[in-house]
């Protein structure tokens, strides 16, 4: 038996074949008397029907917190995903086994809870808003890390948004209760063995990226969510590039940062981005142009379940499970 066991929520259910295929037990929410994770006025459904087999255990609880994809069956926001951890938290602090003993009556009796719980967001939840931009604003991505992180033993976040110089970031790993797992150079390696590059040099197509890793890249302004301005050189002539970020929904940017790289002289230029974010409107059909528009040389993990890249394109999907195990 493995030393951890795995719990899936919902953003995370896709990942379960991996996790079984290398030995891991592997446990996912039942369903409610509607066959559904959620009831008819929107409230969360949570329950691990075989809570007793976690008992002493250490347990790995995985979820993707973001909104649900035009892929997924149940729609789910991405409040929804903070939610259903917590209500697993809260499960695995004062586990009961519950046994009916009348008419709406019932007999609970507490069992031993798991040895320690922690928690890996594949996806930060509220990415987008590590920080306060104007007055008034409340850092939602700092409060659904510090509110999990106080539930639990600790929590792993996968190639975050958020830069470790926010004061909120720092103070939490201080505490040992915060840990980042970074996905990108798996990535780029398997970029590299997909599409046969050989010597390459990484680069990024924006500052924020420029800042989480530390390499070379192109300035960036915007005019609006969709439309991005990329300024400046790169010494990239004759050389295969693999350009890197940690997300997009429709690829604007990494493709403007690709042919700004092949004007340059680049020989080859293949994105790896950490995770693609399908929007609920047309969100699979932008991320197939996206395949399309970069002739197919793109790869991304399926930290965030995609009908593109994980079902028509899994050559180009690397398993954060393969990550993962290395890393918990």
């Amino acid at each position: 038996m493995k030393d951890y066991d795995v719990v899936l929520a919902s953003g995370a259910e896709h990942l379960r074949n991996r996790f079984e295929e290398l030995g891991y037990r592997v446990y996912t929410s039942d369903l409610n008397y509607d066959n559904k994770r959620m009831f008819p006025n929107a409230d969360i459904y949570v329950k691990i029907g075989k809570i007793t087999q976690l008992s002493g255990r250490r347990v790995i609880v995985i979820q993707s917190c973001t909104g649900s994809g035009p892929a997924e069956n149940e729609q789910y926001s991405t409040s929804d995903r903070v939610v259903e951890v917590l209500l697993l938290l809260e499960m695995f602090s004062r586990p009961l086994e519950v046994e009916k003993s009348g008419h709406k009556q019932y007999l609970c009796t507490p069992v031993e809870p798991p040895k320690t719980v922690e928690v890996v967001l594949t996806f930060q939840p509220f990415a987008l808003q590590d920080k306060c931009f104007e007055t008034g604003e409340i850092s939602s991505a700092r409060w659904a890390i510090e509110t999990i992180a106080k539930a639990c033993n600790k929590v792993h976040v996968v190639s975050p948004h958020a830069p470790d110089s926010l004061d909120w970031v720092r103070s939490l790993k201080e505490k040992g209760l915060y840990r980042i797992i970074d996905v990108v150079p798996d990535l780029v390696k398997f970029a590299e063995k997909e599409f046969k590059l050989g010597k390459c040099i990484v680069v990024a197509p924006d500052e924020g990226a420029q800042e989480r890793y530390k390499i070379e890249g192109f300035g960036k302004s915007r005019t609006n969510s969709f439309r991005v301005e990329l300024h400046g050189d790169l010494d990239v002539k004759g050389l295969n590039v693999v350009v890197i970020d940690d997300l997009t929904k429709s690829g604007s940017t990494l493709l403007k940062a690709r042919d700004r790289l092949l004007d340059q002289g680049a020989k080859e230029v293949v994105l790896a981005v950490a995770h693609v974010l399908p929007l609920m409107e047309r969100g699979e059909e932008l991320l197939e142009r996206l395949i399309e528009m970069c002739n197919g040389k793109i790869v991304t993990s399926n930290t965030v379940f995609t009908e593109a890249f994980s079902k028509e394109h899994p050559n180009l999907c690397y398993n954060i499970v393969d990550t993962l195990v290395h890393s918990i």
